[in-house]
C-alpha cells in the first residue's frame, strides 16, 4: 500500500489532470472531501476517453475541457477495501471492478478516511511476501 497518496478535490479544474497523470505515471486519483473521507476516484482511462478528439465538442454537448472540474468527471463506484483487509480481498476487488488502483480507507464517522491507495505495481512486490493486511504492508 502507498500511505497518504496524492488526493484531488471536487472542486479541482479536471484538465490539469492529464499532465498530471503523464507527468507522474499515475494511473487514478482518490477525491476527497476537505475531512479527508473519500468521494470517488479519476482514472486516467477515464480521463483520456473524456479528451479524446472529437468526444468534447459544441456539437455534442459536452463541456470544454477547461470548464470541467473533477466533480464531472469522477467515478463514485463503490470500491475501496478497509485497512485490515487481506490480499484476496484487494485482488478481488481489482479484477471484479477492472481496476488498476484501490483506496484503502478507514471508517470514521459516517464516511470513510483514505488512508492509502494499493496499486497494481504495489500487489506485484506483495505477491512474493502476502501480508496478513493491507495496512501492515505499509509498516504500519
Amino acid at each position: 500500500m502507498t500511505p497518504n497518496p496524492l488526493v484531488i478535490h471536487p472542486e479541482d479544474d479536471a484538465e490539469p489532470l492529464l499532465a498530471l497523470f503523464e507527468g507522474q505515471d499515475f494511473n487514478a486519483v482518490p477525491v476527497v472531501d476537505d475531512g479527508g473521507h473519500l468521494l470517488g476516484m479519476v482514472t486516467k482511462l477515464g480521463l483520456l476517453r473524456l479528451f479524446r478528439v472529437g468526444n468534447v465538442t459544441g456539437a455534442t454537448g459536452a463541456e470544454a475541457p477547461a470548464s470541467l472540474r473533477v466533480r464531472d468527471i469522477m467515478d463514485t463506484r463503490k470500491v475501496w477495501v478497509e485497512a485490515g483487509d487481506g490480499l484476496d480481498v484487494v485482488v478481488q476487488r481489482m479484477t471484479r471492478y477492472h481496476v488498476r488502483s484501490v483506496p484503502v480507507v478507514v471508517r470514521a464517522g459516517g464516511g470513510r478516511r483514505l488512508v492509502g491507495i494499493v496499486t497494481y505495481r504495489d500487489l506485484r512486490s506483495m505477491v512474493a511476501r502476502p501480508p496478513a493486511s493491507v495496512l501492515e504492508s505499509a509498516g504500519t
